[in-house]
Order: structure tokens, then C-alpha cells, then sequence
């Protein structure tokens, strides 16, 4: 693959390209002059100019202090992939760290081998927190969702990634008319790869690593705002409700369970926002 056919978007949220652990490990390893379309959602306007260049990428900028999400800001980009005649996207969110094994092996791929079935790209996915693998994932009854060991090349299973660092094929993107509107942020990879498996389409599973933070690993009331917090359980019953009745009602037992470890956070507002849930 020619990385001049990929297009690369990144979501800020209260980050500057300058402080991104994502822009800051690729400018490191890729060499070029590639197209950056950087989707600020931060309250105030980081950057005067639209257009400029930043280590190796050709910056459009655009701030919307709404702060409306990642499938408004995906879904903008895929409009400038389309003006640039564009193949491949490039998810990347504030805090991914890339390598150049990832890279290489991207630039390595020959789709004459590949088949057409193919839409999208993704890497295995580490936390850097503690070494845990996060990706590829498979999503089970009730939205129980669980690392999987899967062969690096083409993956005909249903499996999920994380939005950083997958690859999507523009003209499939543009088959299904964008990323949904329903998932403004949580569940939007997983809606997109539940959507690719059930439309008889293919990923293709790099060997490499890339490294990813998890704002859900690690002290959970202390990474998650309860505001947050409301807005994932929406979108969780939201996407297991597509799945059917039997699997809502997994999840609805799943978190009657989660609330019950949460009476032990100080801020009972979490247990009481999960019990709140399960009866709506």
C-alpha cells in the first residue's frame, strides 16, 4: 500500500498536536508530506490558521467547540478524503502510540493478494498501561467482549479493533453512507465492524502492535466522569438492543453485577446511574 493513498484524521479533545502521543510517535517514523484532516473538539480554538504544516503532515484544521463526537469528525474527513480522491482512511484518536513495525507493515501489503473482500485494516492493539492485549476483541451475548488470539492476514470472523489505527476502505464507507449518527462516540468501532462481518465483508489483521490508554482500565471514577460514564451506558444498551431481546437481557444481568462493585466507589452516583438502567 502507498501510505499517499491514506488519509490520516485525528479527534482532539483539550490536546495539541503538540502534546499528542499519537502525532508526536508518527512524525517520528513516517517521511513525507501526508494529508492530516484534525478534528478539534476542545472548548477554545487552538490553532489561528486552517491550513499549515506540522512535522509531516499537511494540517486542515477544524474546531467545533459543541464538542459533537468522532462520527461527525469521521464523517467530515471522509468528505475530504472524497475532494482528495483518497482510498484508505486513517482512525486516529489523541494517545496511541504507532510504531514502525506498524508502518512498515502497512506500506509492505500488496493488495493484488489480497482479496477484494477486504474494508478494513487493523492492528493488534496493547495497553500501555499494563501490557494487556485490547485488540482484536470478539463481542459476545450481552455485550461481553473479550480479547481473542486470531492469525495475522485476512479475518472472515466477526471481531472488532478500536477506532486508532484501523484503516477503512472509502468507497465501503461510502456503500454505507458514513459512520451513524446514533454513535456519536462509544460503540462506534464496534457498530462499524458488526456492520462490516454482516455485510459478507473481510478485515485484514496486521502482525504489529500499536499501543493505546484506555481511560477504562485503571482507577475507573478517577478516569471517567460520571457524565462520561452516562453517555457509554446509552450508547452499550443502544448498540446490545440492535442485538436482540436475549442479548439485552445478558447485559441487563451483566450490569446489575457491575453496580454491585460499584456501591464500594466513593461516588455512589455510578452504582445508582447502572441500577437506573437496567429499568429503563
Amino acid at each position: 500500500m502507498n501510505l499517499k493513498d491514506v488519509f490520516f484524521v485525528i479527534v482532539l479533545y483539550k490536546s495539541s498536536l503538540e502534546d499528542s502521543i499519537t502525532i508526536n510517535s508518527l512524525g517520528n517514523i513516517v517521511e513525507g508530506n501526508f494529508n492530516l484532516f484534525v478534528y478539534d473538539n476542545s472548548p477554545i480554538r487552538q490553532y489561528e490558521n486552517d491550513n499549515f504544516q506540522f512535522k509531516s503532515f499537511k494540517v486542515h484544521y477544524h474546531h467545533n467547540q459543541t464538542n459533537p463526537g468522532l462520527s461527525v469528525a469521521y464523517n467530515s474527513a471522509l468528505d475530504e478524503c472524497i475532494k482528495l480522491n483518497k482510498k484508505w482512511l486513517l482512525l486516529l484518536d489523541q494517545d496511541t502510540t504507532f510504531t514502525k513495525e506498524y508502518i512498515e507493515e502497512i506500506e509492505s501489503l500488496d493488495f493484488n493478494k489480497i482479496p477484494d473482500t477486504i474494508v478494513a485494516i487493523i492492528p493488534k492493539v496493547v495497553s500501555r498501561i499494563d501490557k494487556r492485549i485490547i485488540a482484536p476483541a470478539k463481542m459476545f451475548l450481552g455485550g461481553i467482549c473479550r480479547p481473542v488470539e486470531v492469525d495475522s492476514g485476512v479475518v472472515n470472523i466477526p471481531i472488532s479493533g478500536i477506532n486508532s489505527g484501523t484503516i477503512l476502505l472509502i468507497s465501503y464507507l461510502n456503500c454505507i453512507k458514513g459512520f451513524s449518527d446514533k454513535y456519536t462516540l462509544d460503540m462506534l468501532d464496534h457498530w462499524y465492524f458488526r456492520k462490516i462481518f454482516n455485510d459478507g465483508k473481510s478485515f485484514y489483521l496486521l502482525n504489529s502492535n500499536i499501543y493505546q490508554d484506555l481511560s477504562v482500565f485503571g482507577n475507573f471514577e478517577e478516569n471517567v466522569s460520571l457524565e462520561r460514564y452516562r453517555q457509554m451506558l446509552n450508547a452499550e444498551t443502544l448498540f446490545i438492543k440492535e442485538e436482540g431481546i436475549l442479548s439485552l437481557f445478558v447485559f441487563k444481568l451483566r450490569l446489575f453485577f457491575r453496580g454491585l462493585k460499584q456501591i464500594r466507589y466513593k461516588n455512589k452516583k455510578y452504582y445508582k446511574c447502572t441500577i437506573k438502567q437496567i429499568f429503563k
